[in-house]
């Protein structure tokens, strides 16, 4: 998602907070997100929404995974959470510069604390295990689909390319995914099937930005030469160098696909030193769900959707 602040929604009391490919999200207050689709997206809205509707019908819920009140045609009201995304967080620690104001990093003022990321690491470890113990995968993981509570949580979100475990991997831009080299056989030059090795790949690239502060390979320790095709250095498991820290060797391991099973990768990320002890998050209670989705069912009845159409909110 794009943060995109002070524009207005044409209902009064909304304002745009995200963009994204799928769909547009509004604050409507301090408890409630709108996400409506965009133009053309209504089919992967819809896949968005199917998936809500499996996650809802498995209790209890999982902590680590942004929550739908209520879901229609034309939005889903969700739990708002007020601390943005991963990647507006990351980018505000980020100094750019040169030509491309977009790309280029000139330097990083400051970093996550550790006792942080290894929460985070946590719960993001626990939100992918708890999918795959349904059989599903959410196959887009990266700093943009990773909200914050007021609570400093972090939620797993943005489910409109879920997959089943052991179908075909479509893939993401690198370093979220990579294609598969020599070492896999027959498919090689494939993303492989979706499962394990996919989510924890991503994840480790996830954990590197947490700790570095920006993508890999971004910081300009590659070769000039070789910095605009970082699919090939993925490909190749030419990954940027490593520490000998804990979080360092998780990295390493979810590069080289070392975790069989995600719940594995859980289960060390949840005994991390400086996370221990901090209180993890829980979910919320069915009574303040239902609560929040009658006010969800009184803004539709009092006309919150009517003036939302098709494109209508492009720009």
């Amino acid at each position: 998602m794009i943060q995109a602040n002070n524009q207005e929604l044409p209902v009064p009391g909304g304002v745009l907070i995200a963009r994204g490919a799928t769909g547009w999200v509004y604050k409507i207050n301090n408890r409630i997100a709108l996400k409506i689709p965009r133009k053309g997206s209504h089919e992967e809205f819809a896949c968005e929404v199917k998936f809500y509707n499996i996650l809802e019908s498995h209790s209890p819920p999982c902590p680590d995974i942004s929550r739908s009140f209520l879901r229609v045609p034309k939005g889903n009201f969700m739990a708002f959470c007020s601390g943005g995304s991963l990647d507006q967080r990351l980018q505000e620690h980020q100094t750019r510069g040169g030509k491309s104001q977009q790309f280029k990093i000139l330097g990083i003022n400051k970093c996550e604390p550790l006792h942080l990321v290894e929460q985070w690491a946590a719960e993001l470890s626990s939100a992918v295990a708890w999918l795959e113990s349904l059989g599903y995968c959410h196959t887009d993981i990266r700093p943009a689909n990773l909200l914050f509570d007021e609570q400093d949580h972090i939620k797993l979100t943005d489910f409109d390319c879920w997959e089943e475990v052991g179908s075909p991997a479509l893939g993401s831009a690198p370093p979220w995914a990579r294609v598969l080299g020599p070492e896999a056989g027959s498919d090689c030059g494939s993303f492989g099937y979706n499962g394990a090795r996919v989510e924890q790949f991503a994840i480790g690239s996830v954990l590197y930005m947490m700790t570095r502060g920006h993508e890999p390979y971004e910081d300009g320790t590659c070769a000039p030469e070789e910095s605009s095709n970082v699919v090939d250095l993925l490909q190749q498991m030419r990954f940027p160098s490593l520490g000998e820290g804990v979080l360092d060797n998780i990295i390493d391991r979810c590069w080289n696909g070392g975790y069989p099973l995600l719940k594995d990768l859980a289960d060390e990320t949840k005994l991390l030193s400086r996370a221990h002890n901090i209180p993890r998050a829980v979910a919320l209670t069915e009574e303040y769900c239902k609560e929040i989705q009658e006010e969800c069912q009184q803004l539709i009845e009092s006309g919150l959707l009517e003036g939302i159409k098709e494109g209508s909110l492009l720009i």
